[in-house]
């Protein structure tokens, strides 16, 4: 949306790393002597990313960037700063402590030099915290991330939830994880079915019990699971240029999004990882809008989907939703 005065739009699935503005990875990438400095260099191998694997891999490349937790301050500001500029008011980050850890950081001072910068609103955007875990690294490294906030609390913690490799643990393995996260106060959500079939979202459900799924596309495959997802009013916060990037889907113009809408799921538009798939909030709106055939009814319906499904308090909610009453694409600039 560019620099303007309302910041109307709600992103509920972003990730802290991938989510980066560029300007600031070369800057990152210059203090740690790492050939991202060239942004030239970074482009190439974005645009060679084909699969997940290649997707982690280049993930896990930019995380290594970071060598301090002051990094992981500036690095919060610089990400406010971009949201609210991209027109976002509201955005729900996906922060990994054991990321922190795996890379030779103190974890407890990483994740509090995150939640000093959002609780300031940087930007104007009001950035909360989703504690992350990664799926491929087993449950006892989920237990970990909920001790650490446990016992620290960080105000701007809001929720939880699950990346990675779908194929690798069963959702089942994460039962207790998330009983305890729901235990503690936190709201809940699951990537599934991004890469996996339905039925892997289907089991996140049962097994897990969350608020919201990331992704979820291939629940178009199956009328029951649609069914499922309408009834229970689960939102499937859907990143679509994401998805083709990493190859879950083979084109834009093939993403199920249409069909899901027209099944009834509530869904919300998502940026995901916008560093790393050229996009950003506001420009998911208009791939949906110019690549994928969706009208102005259409868009500001998914548009309140994303308010809806947020893990803020319902004045939060209210307000925003007001907000975009009689709101058209039109204010989104190409």
């Amino acid at each position: 949306m560019g620099k303007q005065e309302s910041r109307l739009l709600a992103d509920c699935h972003l990730h802290f790393e991938g989510s980066l503005p560029r300007d600031f990875l070369g800057r990152l990438a210059g203090r740690a002597g790492h050939a991202f400095q060239d942004l030239a260099v970074f482009e190439e191998r974005r645009r060679g990313v084909r699969d997940a694997a290649g997707f982690l891999l280049l993930f896990a490349e930019v995380c290594r960037l970071f060598r301090r937790p002051e990094d992981y301050a500036e690095a919060a500001l610089a990400l406010g700063e971009s949201l609210g500029d991209d027109g976002v008011g509201y955005a729900e980050i996906y922060v990994s402590p054991e990321i922190f850890s795996r890379i030779g950081l103190p974890p407890e001072a990483c994740l509090a030099a995150v939640d000093a910068v959002f609780r300031a609103r940087p930007g104007g955007c009001e950035c909360r915290i989703l504690l992350d875990v990664v799926r491929h690294w087993g449950p006892e490294s989920a237990q970990r991330v909920l001790s650490l906030h446990e016992k620290t609390r960080f105000e701007s913690v809001v929720g939880f939830g699950m990346g990675g490799d779908e194929a690798s643990v069963p959702a089942a393995a994460f039962s207790g994880v998330y009983a305890r996260a729901r235990a503690l106060g936190l709201k809940t959500s699951v990537h599934a079915g991004e890469w996996a079939g339905p039925d892997a979202i289907t089991t996140a459900l049962d097994a897990l019990r969350p608020d919201r799924v990331d992704h979820g596309i291939a629940a178009a495959a199956d009328p029951r699971l649609c069914e499922r997802l309408a009834e229970e009013k689960t939102t499937l916060c859907v990143a679509p240029s994401g998805n083709v990037a990493t190859g879950a889907v083979g084109s834009l113009e093939t993403h199920p999004l249409r069909r899901l809408l027209a099944s009834g799921v509530r869904v919300a538009l998502s940026a995901d990882d916008p560093l790393l798939f050229a996009t950003t909030t506001a420009g998911e709106y208009r791939v949906a809008r110019e690549r994928l055939g969706l009208d102005d009814s259409e868009l500001r319906r998914l548009a309140e989907n994303s308010w809806r499904t947020a893990f803020c308090s319902q004045r939060q909610r209210d307000a925003g939703l007001a907000a975009l009453e009689g709101w058209r694409m039109e204010e989104v600039e190409s």
